[in-house]
């Protein structure tokens, strides 16, 4: 799989209100933008009807993200991209960000990730959150060579990453919450090279050792609920690679950005972080989840990253 190179003055994580309203502003001010649309929909696309949107009386919310969203494509320097975050280097000068299929190094940052998956999906995940649980087979794989990784999901992504996991020596086993009739076709090659999947179990737990690394998961069976008794499992491993999906907030916490106790953002009355050239926006700062809260604090951002750059190239 080969990683694609970006760079760009402006990186902004999300492809909701909050983020396309920043990239007007930063379009605006022909800054070269890339915004990041993660796979987990804003959740403007998932409400059906909004009727408090000035001049819109009555527009789903997915009519209103795709005017947002075209209006933002309509400046040349803007470009929107997919995928999710799954390494960041920030606050140093040149910020440095990862997917799973690209690097990307920008000047200054907006994070408009929503409110996403606010709660850890896995007990224990977010305290071992670099510490045996990962969201990255390429960029953390190489640690556990020779060793038992477990990957957890079932899309074509785990499949992928199962085989990159194999080849770079570790040994590899696949668990998922569904069956394997359910799983995508690439799940028959992964069961042709002798890896083993692990059907119709949920990971509940992450348990950590007493070096605070992790030692095994717990598993439950997902299988009819007709059936009496309920089947738990423990697996020991070195590594839980999570391909489902990505803790809202906590990658951001890793690299470096405060969060208050609620597990929001932090940010003060220009949107900055507590890392310099980084900025958020929208409901991961917490406050009140409304479309037009979300756009004028995106705005705010946009405005506030520019300005910004223009006192970085004056120094």
């Amino acid at each position: 799989m080969e990683l694609q190179e970006y760079k760009c003055e402006v990186l902004i994580i999300g492809a909701g209100p909050a983020g396309l309203s920043a990239a007007v502003y930063c379009g605006r001010a022909n800054r070269s933008t890339i915004i990041l649309e993660g796979k987990e929909p804003s959740s403007l696309e998932k409400t059906k009807e909004i009727q408090n949107w000035l001049g819109e009386m009555d527009v789903t919310g997915l009519e209103l993200l795709e005017k947002f969203k075209k209006h933002a494509e309509n400046y040349d320097s803007v470009k929107i991209i997919s995928g999710d975050v799954i390494e960041l280097m920030l606050g140093m000068g040149t910020n440095m960000i990862s997917t799973r299929t690209a690097n990307i190094t920008a000047d200054v940052v907006v994070i408009a990730t929503g409110t996403g998956k606010r709660k850890e999906v896995i007990k224990g995940e977010d305290i071992l959150l670099g510490y045996g649980v990962s969201y990255s087979a390429i960029w953390d794989g190489p640690l556990y060579k020779d060793k038992v990784v477990y990957l957890y999901g079932k899309d074509d992504e785990v499949m992928e990453d199962a085989l990159v996991l194999r080849q770079m020596g570790c040994i590899v086993r696949v668990i998922t919450d569904v069956g394997i009739e359910e799983l995508p076709d690439k799940a028959n090659e992964v069961i042709d090279t002798g890896i083993e999947i692990i059907e119709k179990m949920e990971v509940i737990e992450a348990i950590p050792d007493s070096d605070g690394m992790i030692q095994k998961i717990i598993c439950k069976s997902t299988k009819s609920e007709s059936e009496d008794v309920e089947i738990i499992k423990e697996f020991e491993l070195s590594c839980l690679f999570i391909i489902s999906h990505i803790s809202s907030n906590s990658i951001f916490k890793k690299a470096g950005v405060e969060l208050d106790d609620l597990r929001n953002i932090k940010v003060d009355d220009e949107q900055k972080t507590n890392l310099k050239g980084v900025y958020a926006a929208g409901d991961c700062t917490g406050g009140l989840f409304q479309v037009v809260f979300a756009a004028a604090e995106g705005a705010r951002a946009g405005i506030n990253a520019c300005k910004y750059l223009r006192q970085l190239q004056k120094e």
